[in-house]
C-alpha cells in the first residue's frame, strides 16, 4: 500500500484535511477537484456569507422563489427527509417554521414559505461536502483516501484509517463515515455552535459526546444532532440509514 499524500485548506469554519493515496498530476487533480466541492458547497451554505443560498433564503420574503445551487436543493431535500423521520429532531429551521420551512420546485428553486422562517445548514453542510470531495476523489481515479471536514470524516478505498474521535476514543475506519459532536451545556468547546431543540427553539443543554457512523457523511453528520436531542444511541432513524452511534 502507497503511503498517503496531504493537503489542507480552510473551508466550511474549520480545517478541511484530505488525504490520498496518488502521486503526481493525478494527486494535484485530485486535490484541485476536492478543494473546489468544499468550496463550492461552502460559497452556497455559508450562513455568514450575505451571498450565499442560505443568507439569501433567509433575508428573503414569505412567498419568494430563490435560485439556488442544486446542491443546495439536494441538501434541502435530504433535510425535509430527515424531519419528517426524525419527527422534527433535524430541523434546519431550528424551529423557526412551522409545519414546513420551505417548498421545492425543479433542482434550482427553493420558495420560502413564510416570512419568519430562517435555516441553518451547519448540522448537515460539512457531512454534505465530504461525500462530494470523496465523490470527486473517486471520479480523478483516486482509489483510496480520507477527507476529514473538523471532525466529519470518511474513508473509502481498502485498509483503516486509524483516527481519534472527540472525547479522546481511537478507531478504525474503512469505507464508510463518521462524525462526532461534543456538547458542554449545550454548546460545543470548538466552535460554541449552539444544540437547538426544534420543538421549543431553545437551547438544549446536554454535556455529552455523540459519535455517528454511517455509510454516507451527510447522515453521519445530521444524525449527531438527532441521537443528541433524543439521548437514544439506537434511534430507529439510524437503522435506516444503515448507521450507528455512541453518547458518551
Amino acid at each position: 500500500m502507497s503511503a498517503a499524500v496531504r493537503r489542507a485548506q480552510p473551508w466550511l469554519g474549520t480545517l478541511v484535511s484530505i488525504e490520498v493515496d496518488a502521486v503526481g498530476a493525478q494527486a494535484a487533480r485530485a486535490f484541485a477537484g476536492a478543494f473546489a466541492a468544499i468550496a463550492r458547497v461552502h460559497a452556497a451554505m455559508s450562513l455568514q456569507d450575505a451571498h450565499s443560498d442560505v443568507a439569501r433564503f433567509n433575508a428573503a420574503s414569505g412567498g419568494a422563489s430563490i435560485e439556488c445551487d442544486p446542491w443546495t436543493v439536494a441538501v434541502l431535500r435530504i433535510a425535509s427527509g430527515l424531519r419528517a423521520a426524525s419527527a422534527g429532531l433535524f430541523d434546519v429551521s431550528l424551529g423557526t417554521a412551522g409545519r414546513m420551512a420551505y417548498g421545492i420546485v425543479g433542482a434550482r428553486h427553493v420558495i420560502k414559505l413564510d416570512d419568519t422562517t430562517r435555516i441553518d445548514l451547519g448540522g448537515i453542510a460539512k457531512g454534505y461536502a465530504v461525500d462530494r470531495a470523496v465523490a470527486t476523489l473517486r471520479r480523478c481515479g483516486v482509489r483510496r483516501g480520507l477527507v476529514n471536514a473538523g471532525g466529519d470524516l470518511r474513508a473509502f478505498g481498502a485498509g483503516a484509517w486509524p483516527i481519534v474521535v472527540r472525547g479522546g476514543n481511537a478507531l478504525a475506519l474503512e469505507r464508510g463515515a463518521v462524525a462526532t459532536s461534543q456538547y458542554r451545556r449545550g454548546r460545543t468547546p470548538y466552535r460554541d455552535d449552539a444544540l437547538i431543540a426544534p420543538s421549543a427553539g431553545e437551547l438544549h443543554a446536554i454535556d455529552r459526546a455523540v459519535t455517528v457512523a454511517a455509510p454516507r457523511c451527510v447522515f453521519a453528520d445530521a444524525l449527531t444532532k438527532v441521537v443528541a436531542l433524543s439521548g437514544d444511541a439506537s434511534h430507529p432513524l439510524l437503522r435506516e440509514v444503515g448507521g450507528r452511534a455512541w453518547l458518551q
